[in-house]
């Protein structure tokens, strides 16, 4: 019954009222038995919170939790997991936690308004050594840096965040060199996306518009370059800056090593 309790709570789910029965089955012409057990578990939602998924592929999964005022709920993290709280725009950016497999994290809301974290579930190994990961970090010649501040690394991942009232600059190119996602935080957002060009300047490729709870999921290969050794522009190597001034873009950045 244990295990209903880790499976209902790694599911966003509580568990009401469990039972279990076992049952011996006999073969008698064999001499054999067999034992089972059923189990019958009444599951609900925690009052006041909710998980939903935001995206999925087989490296990484993103959830959108909420929890109403006043209101604690137990979250089991089978596979490592980062915990990331969204606070209003007008406040600084909170750190992220860590979390290793087999977690439960008990999320507690004391406040009289609705909690939000966004939660990134690590799936399987890091792909890149700590001999690999330094190479790709040491070879563009452009930063490697894909937000304003580095607020947690480990061997598994780099969280990164991301915002405009940091600053944006279209001349301050960065090179992606890890498989990475970002969250887009707040609706009305966006930015205009350069390439820079020879002798030095950028260029406009595109504009692109937000909705809270976007989600980029970028595949990078090679450590952002092609065959020829030329970095992979705009996928890989680019600069943004604020197409809406008036209003901020945020995102968290997550990059898997």
């Amino acid at each position: 019954l244990a295990d209903v309790d880790r499976l209902a709570a790694a599911a966003g789910l509580e568990v009401v009222e469990s039972r279990y029965l076992c049952v011996r089955l006999t073969n008698q012409r064999r001499g054999v038995h067999m034992d089972r057990v059923y189990v019958h578990a009444v599951l609900r939602r925690p009052v006041g919170h909710s998980r939903r998924l935001l995206h999925a592929n087989s490296r990484l999964r993103i959830f959108d939790e909420r929890l109403g005022p006043d209101c604690t709920a137990s979250v089991h993290h089978a596979v490592p997991a980062v915990r990331w709280q969204v606070l209003d725009a007008s406040q600084p950016t909170p750190s992220p936690s860590f979390h290793a497999a087999g977690f439960t994290a008990t999320v507690r809301n004391v406040s009289p308004h609705e909690r939000r974290d966004i939660c990134f579930e690590v799936l399987g190994e890091p792909l890149h050594g700590e001999e690999e990961v330094a190479r790709r970090l040491a070879a563009p010649r452009w930063p490697t840096a894909p937000g304003q501040r580095l607020l947690l690394e480990n061997a598994l991942v780099r969280m990164w965040d991301f915002r405009a009232s940091l600053g944006m600059d279209r001349l301050a190119f960065h090179q992606h060199v890890f498989d990475n996602a970002w969250v887009v935080l707040g609706d009305g957002a966006a930015l205009n996306v350069y390439t820079p060009v020879a002798g030095g300047g950028a260029k406009l490729e595109k504009m692109v518009h937000f909705h809270d709870g976007f989600v980029s999921w970028t595949v990078v290969r090679n450590g952002g370059f092609d065959a020829d050794g030329e970095p992979l522009a705009p996928t890989c190597l680019h600069s943004v800056d604020s197409a809406v001034p008036s209003v901020e873009f945020r995102e968290y950045l997550i990059e898997l090593k």
